[in-house]
Order: C-alpha cells, then sequence, then structure tokens
C-alpha cells in the first residue's frame, strides 16, 4: 500500500511529466507532426509511470522475497518500445524520410518521462527546454534565410 506522502508525491511527478509532455506537444501539434499534444503527453506520462513501478517494486521487494525483479529492465524496455512508436511516425515520401525528427522526440520524452519518475525535475525540465530550442531550430533558419533572401533580392 503507497502511504499518502509517496503517493502526493507520484502525483506530483505525474502532473509534472503531464506539464512537459504538453509543452513539447503543443509545439509539434502546432507545426502539424504526426504525433502531437496527446501522443507526447501520454508517452511522457507512461515512462514516469514506469519509473515509479520500478521504484515501488524496490518498496515491495523486502516484504515479498518471493517476487524476482529487475528495475534495470522496466526502464530499459520503456525505451526500447518506444521504438514501435517512432517506426510508424517515420515514412518515406520519394527520396525523402519524414517524421525522423518526431521519432526523436518520442524518444527523449520517455527520457524526460523517466527523470519525472524517479524524481529528477530539474533535469527533466531543462531537457525538455533543450528539447523544445532544438525543434524551434529550423524554423529559425527558415526565418533568417528568408530574410537574407529578401536582402539579396533588394
Amino acid at each position: 500500500m503507497i502511504e499518502l506522502s509517496s503517493l502526493l508525491i507520484y502525483l506530483g511527478r505525474l502532473i509534472l511529466a503531464t506539464g512537459l509532455g504538453l509543452f513539447i506537444g503543443y509545439e509539434r501539434e502546432n507545426q502539424n507532426k504526426p504525433a502531437g499534444l496527446r501522443d507526447i503527453s501520454l508517452v511522457t506520462i507512461g515512462a514516469a509511470l514506469f519509473a515509479i513501478i520500478a521504484l515501488e517494486l524496490v518498496n515491495i521487494v523486502p516484504e515479498r522475497p518471493d517476487i524476482r525483479y529487475d528495475i534495470g529492465r522496466i526502464i530499459a524496455y520503456s525505451i526500447v518500445s518506444i521504438g514501435f512508436l517512432g517506426s510508424g511516425v517515420i515514412v518515406q515520401i520519394k527520396n525523402k524520410l519524414e517524421g525522423i525528427t518526431t521519432a526523436g522526440v518520442l524518444w527523449s520524452m520517455v527520457a524526460t518521462g523517466l527523470l519525472c519518475g524517479i524524481g529528477q525535475y530539474i533535469l527533466a525540465v531543462i531537457a525538455s527546454i533543450f528539447i523544445y530550442f532544438i525543434l524551434k531550430l529550423k524554423y529559425i533558419r527558415i526565418k533568417f534565410e528568408g530574410r537574407k533572401k529578401k536582402c539579396k533580392m533588394s
């Protein structure tokens, strides 16, 4: 049974994971990408839940020595399993691949959710900010190149 104090801590971790997923998901949604607000939020929450489950197993096992567990596998398989979702957003159109960045975002948000789940709040927030700015680099470059072309035309 989870104590009330632990439950509140876990709730805070899930709220943070949800917020960070919404933050990145909103950016993807605005760019009309295949994985948007709901998808990325669910991935981040799921990863946080897997981390919380792993932490809870550490607390349960002393009471139940008959249970074998490996929390490293829980984390590893949550990272591996996102590959299936990531491969679903990657498509080839003629000679160009689409969706690789979105797949990378899904993968990165699993790590961010895991950080939330284990209580590494500051690192999760910093990672999300980095992810957001990396996503914005493309649009900053496009605007910069557009201004450059206007200057050359003048």
